[in-house]
């Protein structure tokens, strides 16, 4: 959790208490705070309800949002307006999204135009449903669902609902046109527009589309259903955040790419762009990216070497080039900007090895491994076919994705004949994929290690290294130490140096070759040494 909770108020709580927390407002004066005992708290001006308090009076000190204690609140969103109007959005645990404050056009979601003083669930079409994020624009709302569906409601007087008209919307709707049968993988919303970023790193998007600034094709200027985003053609996005009028968008390759109005509020000073256009190259591949609905902030970004730089409306000047910075994080960024607020919603930490115990489509999918009722696609292998599911394949490997999404000529087919690894590795390779664990021999692990390198499922690389490391013995110690050196795998040599050097004489009496001998004595040397001088 960010030190910087600090800069905003002493809330008498100890920073390992604090699960999740937002701070928000026109001077960035309204803070909500979520403990890691499931207790939620705030304080601030509480215009419209938008602390959830109960009631409209402004809260000197911390107080108890009743409704949102023991729903296990994971997340916190703001609905921004004119800096005074908010409705806020809550995410559980378990997919249930709560909802309160400004609700001049439906925003909440919850059927009404009332401006709601407590958190309410959110019922009607998500009532059965477990949304992983929801995006807030200045009168609406999109929610994403585990599912990969997208649901809106409120405004819609731009279209920016994406529901083929302009009728506003008091309950949940799920978007459809291009969206149907597509997994969604995040949203975003400007004040009165929407994006979907794909599965598939491609875009969509609808709303306000004045001088075409959605970067579709459409030349309309209210966009009701969603449509493609282009000029991206060959390019996979990652990461889409929106400001009011304008989107960043990060492509895998760490390159930003932005499109719509950038503004200087304090001048007449304005740039357009109508299609997808490269930031810069000049600060290295980029991992993460920052806007705000704040018209007076900058946007962000961090690069791989953790440098992050800004540009946009900084401090009243408009910085047309992004320039680094001493700063450490987003948070940092936006708690130093006017309003001071909190970027990322600070979500509960995962242990590094929770985090590598985690995996979704394990979960979810193992009993639909080489099925042909629902494959759409098949690897043939030693004359046998292996069924899979393209989608998973994209999911987990880049290599994949690439070959599936990219310029590939036969992406369009259904099989693909694999020659160069067998079956028994090739099968156990996939089935990987499905079921996040294995079940293969030792004498497997190295074909399947060696599969594994070819398409970067790195891994699962440890998995079969630990596997190799534990079955080496006197006897095969110089055969995997072998077939290692003519992989150009220098991972499992080390492994193999290792072990043979309180063992090296023994094992010197397997190798064929001298030449080997004397490679691997001198390589237990090599290691030898460096530990003597470490």
């Amino acid at each position: 959790m960010s030190k910087l909770l600090e800069k905003w108020a002493n809330f008498g709580y100890q920073k390992s208490e604090i699960r999740t927390a937002i701070v928000f407002g026109k001077n960035g004066e309204n803070v909500i705070i979520v403990l890691a005992n499931d207790e939620v708290f705030a304080f601030g001006k509480n215009k419209r309800g938008c602390l959830g308090v109960g009631n409209l009076d402004e809260v000197d000190e911390l107080k108890r949002i009743e409704n949102l204690c023991g729903q296990g609140i994971e997340g916190l969103e703001c609905g921004i307006f004119d800096r005074d109007k908010f409705h806020m959005l809550a995410i559980s645990g378990s997919g249930s999204v709560f909802s309160w404050g400004n609700n001049g056009s439906g925003q909440l979601g919850l059927g009404t135009k009332e401006c709601t003083e407590v958190p309410t669930k959110i019922s009607g079409c998500l009532e059965h449903k477990k949304v992983v994020q929801v995006a807030c624009g200045g009168y609406h709302t999109l929610t994403l669902t585990s599912e990969g569906e997208v649901y809106a409601f409120g405004c819609n007087a731009y279209g920016q609902l994406g529901l083929g008209s302009k009728d506003n919307q008091l309950l949940p709707q799920r978007v459809g046109g291009l969206l149907d049968g597509i997994i969604v993988a995040s949203v975003a919303c400007q004040k009165y527009s929407s994006f979907a970023l794909l599965q598939s790193g491609k875009i969509c998007a609808w709303g306000y589309n004045r001088d075409c600034f959605l970067g579709s094709s459409s030349t309309s200027e209210h966009e009701c259903s969603p449509c493609k985003v282009i000029g991206l053609e060959g390019v996979v996005i990652s990461q889409i955040v929106c400001a009011d009028f304008f989107i960043l968008a990060l492509s895998d390759d760490g390159k930003i790419y932005s499109w719509g109005v950038i503004y200087n509020s304090h001048s007449e000073k304005r740039i357009w762009l109508n299609r997808p256009t490269i930031i810069t190259t000049e600060m290295g591949r980029v991992k993460d990216i920052a806007a705000t609905h704040y018209g007076s902030h900058p946007s962000a970004a961090i690069t791989e070497d953790d440098k992050v730089y800004i540009w946009g409306n900084c401090n009243g000047q408009l910085v047309l080039k992004p320039i680094v910075t001493s700063f450490s994080s987003f948070d940092e960024v936006f708690a130093t900007a006017s309003p001071s607020v909190t970027y990322q919603r600070f979500p509960m930490k995962i242990t590094e090895d929770e985090s590598k115990r985690k995996c979704p489509i394990s979960k979810r999918f193992p009993e639909v491994f080489d099925n042909p009722e629902t494959a759409d696609f098949a690897f043939i292998v030693e004359g046998k076919k292996i069924h899979v599911h393209k989608i998973i394949l994209i999911l987990v490997s880049d290599v994949f994705k690439n070959l599936f999404l990219g310029d590939w000529k036969d992406s369009c087919q259904k099989e693909l004949i694999v020659e160069d690894h067998s079956y028994d590795a090739f099968y156990a390779f996939l089935k990987y994929f499905y079921t996040g664990k294995v079940n293969f021999t030792a004498e497997l692990a190295l074909d399947v290690y060696t599969v594994a390198r070819f398409y970067l499922v790195t891994d699962l690389m440890e998995v079969c290294k630990k596997i190799l490391k534990s079955g080496l013995t006197l006897q095969n110690a110089s055969f995997l130490y072998e077939k290692a050196t003519l992989l150009g795998a220098k991972d499992l040599c080390e492994v193999c140096v290792k072990f043979c050097e309180k063992r090296w004489v023994d094992v010197m009496d397997n190798f064929e070759s001298d030449d080997r001998k004397r490679e691997v004595v001198m390589e237990v040397f090599r290691w030898f040494a460096a530990g003597k001088k470490n």
